[in-house]
């Protein structure tokens, strides 16, 4: 799965543009798919049949889009200023390189170098409006020649594994890891009927799951992304965190979402049946497309399997490929443990 994730996170899709990677995503899941279609939100929803039609409708989710920056202004000297597109801390902004539009025009944030700021400066956190991007431009109408308002840029951080083993780094793993999941599914045979959906614009309100949960009608969904990992240095020793490399994290409980307790506990009875590692995370504080699934018509039971990302939603992340291989492992054990039901 490793050469698949790579690929995904090559891709480009900062939220509600994210052409190039559902692209990737429609050309991996067609061979495999009975049915695939593009909705006017940007989700691609792939249908394939399993070996029996659940007596509930079962979907998978997992989004596709990541985050980004947007050219918001331009300056006399021709650099870019920019606002955010997703849940991004411009803690982790300063120096960092990105693609710009559709020829990925490279470009540096950058801002007032340390020699020219006051002591009040170096002892705060930059707002976005003192940060700019710099594209070698040389005045306004030169970067106009290049850019436009509107144009998205993502983050130039390439995949690459380091460190421990299985341990990888790169942009948007939060969000491709588990696309990478869905697709490995889709080529093996299927227990039962199931839709699989890439959601678009997740970061920016969950926004396309909304459009399918009413689109599709699920009564079961799981919704495959990412949490927090609390593994870091600043961790006491009397504090209880998720970790990468430990196993596939069940939340009890996000920003917006209760998860069904029925659902929860069946996903931790199969990760213990099947040997799979896991780990418990009672509350978090991000949001996954499962509060849109949770609230659309009469409601539907949703699950949130996750793994652990370091610095999640930063220009550059961590994680463990063994948790992303956990995560297909108990995917797959729920999908069977329909199938089982029905015998």
């Amino acid at each position: 799965m490793r050469e698949l994730i790579e690929a995904l996170c090559a891709c480009s899709g900062v939220s509600s543009w994210e052409d190039e990677v559902r692209d990737f995503i429609r050309q991996q899941a067609k061979p495999y798919a009975d049915s695939l279609r593009e909705d006017a939100l940007g989700n691609l929803i792939v249908f394939k049949r399993g070996r029996k039609v659940p007596e509930k409708r079962v979907l998978l989710d997992a989004h596709m889009d990541e985050v980004g920056v947007m050219v918001s202004g331009f300056t006399d000297d021709g650099s870019l200023r920019f606002q955010t597109v997703g849940p991004v801390d411009r803690r982790t902004l300063i120096g960092k390189r990105v693609w710009l539009g559709e020829n990925r025009i490279p470009g540096v944030v950058g801002m007032k170098p340390i020699h020219l700021t006051t002591k009040s400066e170096r002892n705060s956190v930059p707002k976005l409006k003192e940060l700019y991007i710099d594209i070698g431009a040389k005045d306004r109408d030169d970067a106009k020649k290049r850019l436009s308002l509107g144009d998205v840029g993502l983050f130039a951080a390439e995949f690459m594994p380091f460190g421990a083993e299985k341990t990888c780094k790169g942009k948007a793993l939060d969000s491709r890891i588990p696309c990478a999941v869905l697709l490995s599914l889709l080529r093996e045979e299927l227990p039962v009927d199931c839709t699989f959906v890439f959601a678009a614009q997740e970061l920016v309100g969950t926004r396309g799951a909304f459009g399918a949960a009413f689109a599709e009608k699920p009564d079961i969904v799981l919704c495959l992304d990412s949490v927090a990992a609390e593994d870091g240095p600043e961790r006491t020793e009397d504090q209880v965190g998720v970790t990468p490399g430990e196993g596939v994290v069940l939340p009890v409980s996000d920003r917006f979402t209760m998860y069904d307790r029925a659902l929860f506990l069946r996903l931790r009875r199969l990760a213990e049946q099947r040997n799979i590692p896991w780990q418990i995370k009672a509350a978090d504080g991000g949001q996954t497309d499962a509060r849109s699934y949770q609230r659309s018509r009469s409601g539907a039971q949703v699950a949130g399997p996750a793994f652990p990302v370091r610095y999640l939603h930063c220009p550059t992340e961590a994680a463990s490929l063994e948790d992303a291989e956990g995560m297909l492992r108990l995917t797959r054990a729920f999908l069977q443990s329909l199938e089982e039901e029905m015998q």
